[in-house]
Protein backbone atom coordinates (compact mmCIF):
# COMPACT_ATOMS: atom_id res chain seq x y z
CA UNK A 1 0.00 0.00 0.00
CA UNK A 2 2.66 1.86 -0.23
CA UNK A 3 2.36 2.97 -3.54
CA UNK A 4 -0.32 4.43 -3.29
CA UNK A 5 0.60 7.37 -1.00
CA UNK A 6 3.52 7.86 -3.29
CA UNK A 7 1.05 8.19 -6.45
CA UNK A 8 -1.29 10.51 -3.73
CA UNK A 9 2.37 12.51 -3.33
CA UNK A 10 2.94 12.40 -6.70
CA UNK A 11 -0.40 14.08 -7.91
CA UNK A 12 -0.31 16.64 -5.35
CA UNK A 13 3.26 17.49 -6.55
CA UNK A 14 1.71 18.13 -9.98
CA UNK A 15 -0.78 20.37 -8.80
CA UNK A 16 0.98 22.11 -6.92
CA UNK A 17 3.74 22.40 -9.91
CA UNK A 18 0.90 23.06 -12.10
CA UNK A 19 -0.97 26.02 -9.96
CA UNK A 20 2.74 28.20 -10.28
CA UNK A 21 2.40 27.64 -13.91
CA UNK A 22 -0.99 28.96 -14.23
CA UNK A 23 0.03 31.62 -12.01
CA UNK A 24 2.75 32.61 -14.47
CA UNK A 25 0.03 32.82 -17.18
CA UNK A 26 -2.66 34.50 -15.41
CA UNK A 27 0.47 37.78 -15.37
CA UNK A 28 0.28 38.69 -19.21
CA UNK A 29 -3.57 37.73 -19.37
CA UNK A 30 -3.85 40.40 -16.45
CA UNK A 31 -1.45 42.49 -18.09
CA UNK A 32 -3.97 42.70 -21.06
CA UNK A 33 -6.73 43.61 -19.27
CA UNK A 34 -4.86 46.28 -17.54
CA UNK A 35 -3.87 47.23 -21.36
CA UNK A 36 -7.82 47.06 -22.31
CA UNK A 37 -8.84 49.16 -19.20
CA UNK A 38 -6.14 51.80 -19.96
CA UNK A 39 -7.62 52.01 -23.24
CA UNK A 40 -10.82 52.02 -22.35
CA UNK A 41 -10.03 55.38 -20.25
CA UNK A 42 -7.88 56.86 -22.68
CA UNK A 43 -11.19 56.74 -25.41
CA UNK A 44 -13.16 58.07 -22.15
CA UNK A 45 -11.02 60.92 -21.54
CA UNK A 46 -10.98 61.39 -25.34
CA UNK A 47 -14.58 61.47 -25.98
CA UNK A 48 -15.32 63.44 -23.10
CA UNK A 49 -12.68 65.89 -23.95
CA UNK A 50 -14.74 65.97 -27.36
CA UNK A 51 -17.75 66.99 -26.10
CA UNK A 52 -16.37 69.70 -24.30
CA UNK A 53 -14.77 70.99 -27.60
CA UNK A 54 -17.92 70.29 -29.35
CA UNK A 55 -19.79 72.64 -26.84
CA UNK A 56 -17.27 75.30 -26.85
CA UNK A 57 -17.31 75.75 -30.70
CA UNK A 58 -21.17 75.35 -30.27
CA UNK A 59 -20.90 78.51 -27.60
CA UNK A 60 -18.80 80.19 -29.69
CA UNK A 61 -20.56 79.79 -33.19
CA UNK A 62 -23.56 81.39 -30.80
CA UNK A 63 -21.55 83.99 -29.87
CA UNK A 64 -20.22 84.39 -33.11
CA UNK A 65 -23.23 85.14 -35.11
CA UNK A 66 -24.78 87.56 -31.95
CA UNK A 67 -21.32 89.24 -32.33
CA UNK A 68 -21.94 89.53 -36.18
CA UNK A 69 -25.61 91.05 -35.16
CA UNK A 70 -24.03 93.52 -33.22
CA UNK A 71 -21.47 94.42 -35.63
CA UNK A 72 -23.90 94.67 -38.62
CA UNK A 73 -26.58 96.83 -36.24
CA UNK A 74 -23.30 99.32 -36.02
CA UNK A 75 -21.85 99.12 -39.00
CA UNK A 76 -25.67 100.48 -40.19
CA UNK A 77 -26.38 102.98 -37.34
CA UNK A 78 -23.11 104.55 -38.91
CA UNK A 79 -24.13 104.41 -42.57
CA UNK A 80 -27.41 105.99 -41.72
CA UNK A 81 -25.63 108.79 -39.60
CA UNK A 82 -22.96 109.46 -42.54
CA UNK A 83 -26.47 109.94 -44.21
CA UNK A 84 -27.83 111.96 -42.19
CA UNK A 85 -24.88 114.48 -42.24
CA UNK A 86 -24.48 114.57 -45.63
CA UNK A 87 -28.38 115.49 -45.99
CA UNK A 88 -28.09 118.11 -43.12
CA UNK A 89 -24.65 119.65 -44.96
CA UNK A 90 -27.10 120.05 -47.94
CA UNK A 91 -29.53 121.79 -46.47
CA UNK A 92 -26.94 123.85 -44.66
CA UNK A 93 -25.40 124.70 -47.98
CA UNK A 94 -28.61 125.53 -49.67
CA UNK A 95 -29.47 127.68 -46.64
CA UNK A 96 -26.53 129.36 -46.69
CA UNK A 97 -26.10 130.25 -50.67
CA UNK A 98 -30.37 131.15 -49.81
CA UNK A 99 -29.02 133.65 -47.51
CA UNK A 100 -26.07 135.51 -49.74
CA UNK A 101 -29.15 135.81 -52.56
CA UNK A 102 -31.20 137.26 -50.14
CA UNK A 103 -28.51 139.32 -48.89
CA UNK A 104 -27.59 140.69 -52.45
CA UNK A 105 -30.85 141.48 -53.02
CA UNK A 106 -31.71 143.19 -50.25
CA UNK A 107 -29.35 146.03 -51.45
CA UNK A 108 -31.28 146.52 -54.47
CA UNK A 109 -34.82 146.41 -52.11
CA UNK A 110 -37.06 148.77 -52.18
CA UNK A 111 -37.91 150.10 -48.81
CA UNK A 112 -40.91 147.77 -48.39
CA UNK A 113 -39.22 144.52 -49.31
CA UNK A 114 -36.47 145.73 -47.68
CA UNK A 115 -37.90 145.25 -44.18
CA UNK A 116 -39.71 142.13 -45.25
CA UNK A 117 -36.18 140.72 -46.88
CA UNK A 118 -34.95 141.74 -43.60
CA UNK A 119 -37.28 139.73 -41.67
CA UNK A 120 -36.40 136.84 -43.20
CA UNK A 121 -33.07 136.76 -43.55
CA UNK A 122 -32.68 136.92 -39.82
CA UNK A 123 -35.36 133.80 -39.94
CA UNK A 124 -32.58 132.24 -42.31
CA UNK A 125 -29.83 133.02 -40.15
CA UNK A 126 -31.47 131.19 -37.02
CA UNK A 127 -32.35 128.05 -39.17
CA UNK A 128 -28.56 128.56 -39.99
CA UNK A 129 -27.82 128.28 -36.75
CA UNK A 130 -30.07 125.68 -36.10
CA UNK A 131 -28.73 123.32 -38.98
CA UNK A 132 -25.07 124.05 -37.74
CA UNK A 133 -26.16 122.82 -34.31
CA UNK A 134 -27.38 119.98 -35.98
CA UNK A 135 -24.92 119.09 -37.79
CA UNK A 136 -22.59 119.47 -34.63
CA UNK A 137 -24.97 116.53 -33.02
CA UNK A 138 -24.64 114.23 -35.92
CA UNK A 139 -21.01 114.66 -36.21
CA UNK A 140 -21.09 113.89 -32.19
CA UNK A 141 -23.72 110.76 -32.60
CA UNK A 142 -21.21 109.49 -36.03
CA UNK A 143 -18.14 109.59 -34.00
CA UNK A 144 -19.62 107.50 -31.10
CA UNK A 145 -20.98 105.33 -33.76
CA UNK A 146 -17.76 104.66 -35.20
CA UNK A 147 -16.37 104.24 -31.89
CA UNK A 148 -19.12 101.58 -30.72
CA UNK A 149 -18.88 99.98 -34.68
CA UNK A 150 -14.99 99.95 -33.99
CA UNK A 151 -15.18 98.32 -30.72
CA UNK A 152 -18.03 95.39 -31.93
CA UNK A 153 -15.66 94.92 -34.98
CA UNK A 154 -12.89 93.92 -32.30
CA UNK A 155 -15.12 91.99 -30.27
CA UNK A 156 -16.07 89.66 -33.27
CA UNK A 157 -12.48 89.74 -34.05
CA UNK A 158 -11.95 88.27 -31.14
CA UNK A 159 -14.04 85.59 -31.21
CA UNK A 160 -13.35 84.60 -34.78
CA UNK A 161 -9.71 84.40 -33.65
CA UNK A 162 -10.89 82.02 -30.56
CA UNK A 163 -12.94 79.41 -33.41
CA UNK A 164 -9.37 79.29 -35.32
CA UNK A 165 -7.71 78.42 -32.80
CA UNK A 166 -10.42 76.19 -31.37
CA UNK A 167 -10.14 74.94 -34.88
CA UNK A 168 -6.63 73.80 -34.85
CA UNK A 169 -7.28 72.31 -31.80
CA UNK A 170 -9.45 70.00 -33.00
CA UNK A 171 -7.77 68.81 -36.57
CA UNK A 172 -6.16 65.91 -36.36
CA UNK A 173 -2.18 65.53 -36.06
CA UNK A 174 -1.33 64.65 -39.74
Amino acid sequence: MRAEPSWAIVATLLFALQAPAGAQTAPPAAASLDGVVREIRLLRETLERQNALNARAQLLLGRLALQDQRTARARQAVERLEGDLVTAERERDQLQASMRETTRNLDQASEPDRLAMESQLRMMRDQFAHAQAQIASVENRLNDARQTLAVETGRYDDLDNSLTALDRLIQPAP
